[in-house]
């Protein structure tokens, strides 16, 4: 290789290096779905809520895109970390009760049916972590299961909303880039449900 093709190349390799010292693999066990608590991730967030563990195979990184590093193993981090400033691609568990107004809709996808947006107001009290996996929320997986049913006239569309008042607790979120990212409410309960009004599958 030439000289002065070597050099770029070797700043390009320090440049790794550096960005794989910044970013954490948990490796919390062998058994699937193990966790890693205290998380010490910090962020944000509204009252009552924390990141409570971070689940194994989670890449961390204080600088670089996480999802793109060779990340450096370890069982749980060595220092708090602020997860509105940290790149994640893996999954956290948030603990809290989230009671918001905002809109409900049912759209099946590859990604679920059933979720919650909440209001302005709502995600105004949380920092960039919150603001960015609270703006959607899953309820497809919430135990007991959410059950709830459009006037006639919709029972057959592909897509409808209504204005909806929830208390939401224990969340998973899952932050990478398949369908099944997202964040997910462990208990979810619809508490008012009005205005149900059809919409277009696939727009926002």
């Amino acid at each position: 290789m030439h000289r002065h093709l070597l050099w770029p190349a070797l700043l390009l390799a320090s440049a790794q290096v550096a960005l794989a010292q910044d970013c954490v693999k948990i490796t919390c066990g062998q058994a699937d779905g193990c966790e890693a608590f205290p998380s010490r991730l910090r962020a944000a967030l509204p009252p009552g809520f924390e990141i409570r563990s971070i689940r194994g195979d989670t890449k961390i990184a204080a600088r670089g895109e996480a999802a793109l590093l060779e990340c450096r193993p370890a069982s749980r981090l060595a220092a708090v970390v602020s997860a509105d400033q940290a790149s994640i691609y893996g999954a956290v568990h948030v603990t809290g009760k989230l009671h918001a107004s905002g809109i409900l809709r049912f759209e099946p996808n590859d990604g679920g049916e059933l979720e919650f947006r909440p209001g302005k107001e709502t995600l105004q009290a949380g920092g960039h972590f919150f603001k960015t996996n609270f703006a959607r929320i899953k309820l497809d997986e919430a135990q007991p299961s959410v059950k709830i049913a459009p006037p006639q006239s919709l029972a057959q569309a592909n897509c409808w909303q209504a204005n909806a008042k929830v208390e939401l607790s224990d969340f998973s979120v899952l932050i990478g880039d398949t369908s099944a990212a997202g964040t997910y409410a462990r208990q979810a309960r619809i508490t008012q449900a009005s205005g149900f009004t059809q919409c277009t599958w696939g727009s926002k």
